[in-house]
């Protein structure tokens, strides 16, 4: 028999890197919802209290259709993956019209809502957008200061993110302190190279784990990204 712990545990983890926002009318979302968001690993709020969310999931289970159809879209343009979950009822209107990404039925099997929020952020990380830095998972889009590994976006603050995006687009090049300070922060910034250290320790948790790799230390020196 075939071992799928690892699968399992990698499926957990990125689960648990994953945080939706919930969008829902003037109660409380509903209970399926809540469970089965809570027993997939997946991290959640209300959406006006998620800071920086991965993706949106609209609940419409309670909601009738024309409400359902309201709400939709106002989300149609957001930045964020949306997938609205929707109850049986609304498949007995033929021309319900719901703007979003995707839609799943109530109720759902179990792992399936983790699913399709997964292969949302997949569909939605940029490929082909002019000037994109790609190392293995990792993609960088500079027009858009949007970075994804492995198809999942990665929040960064401006700082960290400016420091990927130099040392990503020469990879193997070797920066000291002194010059990612200078060149990252500007000759006005008077902080030490232990602002650089602590930057980059940021950064790793955020893009680096058990099976990416991408930033060498190089002692008594500085940093190098490998190529």
């Amino acid at each position: 028999m075939v071992d799928a712990s690892p699968f399992r545990d990698h499926a957990a983890a990125w689960r648990a890197e994953i945080t939706v926002g919930i969008l829902y009318d003037a109660r409380t979302p509903s209970t399926e919802l809540i469970e089965s968001l809570d027993r997939e690993g997946v991290q959640f709020g209300p959406a006006d209290d998620v800071t920086s969310p991965h993706a949106f999931v609209l609940d419409l289970v309670d909601v009738d259709r024309r409400r359902a159809e309201s709400m939709s879209g106002a989300y149609v343009k957001s930045l964020r993956p949306v997938i609205a979950v929707l109850s049986r009822s609304h498949l007995e209107a033929p021309d319900l019209s719901i703007a979003a990404d995707d839609f799943i039925i109530a109720p759902w099997e179990a792992g399936e809502l983790a699913l399709r929020i997964n292969k949302l952020l997949e569909r939605k990380a940029p490929a082909d957008d002019p000037g994109v830095i790609r190392v293995g998972d990792l993609v960088i889009n500079p027009s858009r200061y949007d970075v994804f590994l492995a198809g999942r976006p990665v929040v960064l603050a401006f700082k960290e993110y400016e420091l990927l995006k130099l040392m990503a687009a020469n990879p193997g090049r070797v920066y000291s302190r002194e010059t990612l300070l200078e060149q990252v922060w500007g000759y006005q910034y008077f902080g030490g190279t232990r602002t650089v250290d602590v930057h980059i320790r940021r950064l790793r948790s955020k893009i680096e784990d058990a099976s990416h790799t991408f930033i060498d230390t190089v002692w008594n020196v500085g940093y190098r990204f490998r190529g």
